[in-house]
């Protein structure tokens, strides 16, 4: 028995960790909950510092990982960046990416996201150790953008999501589809749209975990994710904002005991419920000189509750070296409910 709640408080406590304590930055509030989450929390600290509002914007460099249509910008290096953030309560995030021209008009991108926390301190239900537990979810992303016209990008984006929660659990893996676009409404405006984490899911069962014949496999589905980006962008500055409208599926049971002739019986109804919530965010950054920037952005996560909303400021420092001509990004974010904070820093290379 005691083995059997060891392996309990082992499962249960870090997937609960991973799922609503990883609810960062730009992450939302009353949906932190559902699978994928960490992965929303943003990209790099360019993007992070502008509240994630990067689905329109095209002078910060090629952001894929907001609008698979950026992939098709064209760049004349091989833009990487390579991000780590620092956040509270042992949660970790890393980040990493490459933007790749295909002539005469495509490009591709690849990403790969790792987020988690770590020294999670297992703990039997009578409350003796269990020793020091680390649960990781990684995502690597591949977004093909083509250039249809001088206005208008096109671009599909394929991720390939892994959880690992457990040791003597199967990791979870899901394959999912953004899709995007990106218009060039006038001079000095841009116009995106996407629908992002398309048939994603996490499948779970737990039968060997637990030893029961009768455990059944738990689909937990990505909320899909309906963006519309405006940004408006000058020379010297650029002024962003996203609408997002998120909808989730989640299952409920209802158990109906009854006793037919003598022996007892249960009827389980499984029902369905679809729910949504929407979010905004606005950014803004400020080419204050040659060699530095500066950005801020406000997010609000759940549109129905006004102080669920949350700032972000942040800089570059663009380096004087020719070789790579090297940038560093850093932001400052201010999570949902202002329950914490985190620094995030990036380095750009255009190889």
């Amino acid at each position: 028995m005691l083995n059997r709640f060891t392996h309990i408080n082992r499962i249960l406590f870090p997937v609960f960790l991973l799922l609503f304590g990883l609810i960062s930055p730009s992450l939302l509030a009353q949906n932190g909950g559902f699978a994928g989450a960490s992965y929303r929390i943003g990209y790099s600290a360019r993007g992070m510092a502008m509240s994630n509002a990067m689905s329109a914007v095209t002078s910060e460099g090629a952001f894929a990982y907001h609008n698979p249509a950026q992939a098709a910008l064209a760049l004349d290096t091989r833009q990487t960046d390579l991000t780590v953030g620092a956040l509270k309560f042992d949660r970790v995030f890393q980040s990493s990416g490459i933007h790749l021209q295909l002539p005469p008009s495509a490009g591709i991108s690849f990403n790969l996201m790792r987020a988690g926390v770590k020294d999670i301190d297992g703990r039997t239900v009578s409350g003796y150790p269990t020793g020091l537990f680390t649960v990781n979810e990684y995502q690597l992303t591949s977004n093909f953008g083509i250039r249809l016209s001088e206005k208008f990008n096109a671009g599909v984006g394929l991720k390939f999501s892994m959880a690992d929660y457990h040791s003597e659990l199967d990791n979870a893996f899901t394959v999912g589809v953004d899709l995007g676009a990106l218009y060039r409404a006038g001079e000095y405006l841009n116009i995106g749209f996407s629908v992002k984490d398309l048939f994603a899911n996490y499948s779970w069962n737990a039968q060997n975990l637990y030893n029961l014949d009768q455990a059944r496999d738990v689909v937990n589905n990505f909320p899909t994710r309906i963006i519309l980006g405006l940004a408006y962008q000058r020379e010297l500055f650029t002024v962003s904002a996203d609408f997002e409208l998120q909808s989730y599926s989640s299952e409920t049971e209802t158990n109906e005991f009854f006793i037919d002739n003598g022996v007892p019986s249960t009827i389980t109804t499984t029902e369905t419920i679809n729910t949504s919530s929407s979010q905004v965010r606005l950014g803004g950054s400020w080419k204050a000189h040659e060699r530095f920037t500066l950005r801020a952005g406000w997010n609000l996560p759940e549109a129905s509750n006004m102080d669920s909303w949350a700032l972000s400021s942040g800089f570059s420092i663009h380096l004087p070296f020719d070789v790579f001509s090297p940038s560093i990004d850093y932001a400052f974010v201010m999570e949902p409910y202002r329950i914490s904070n985190m620094h995030v820093f990036s380095l750009r290379l255009n190889l």
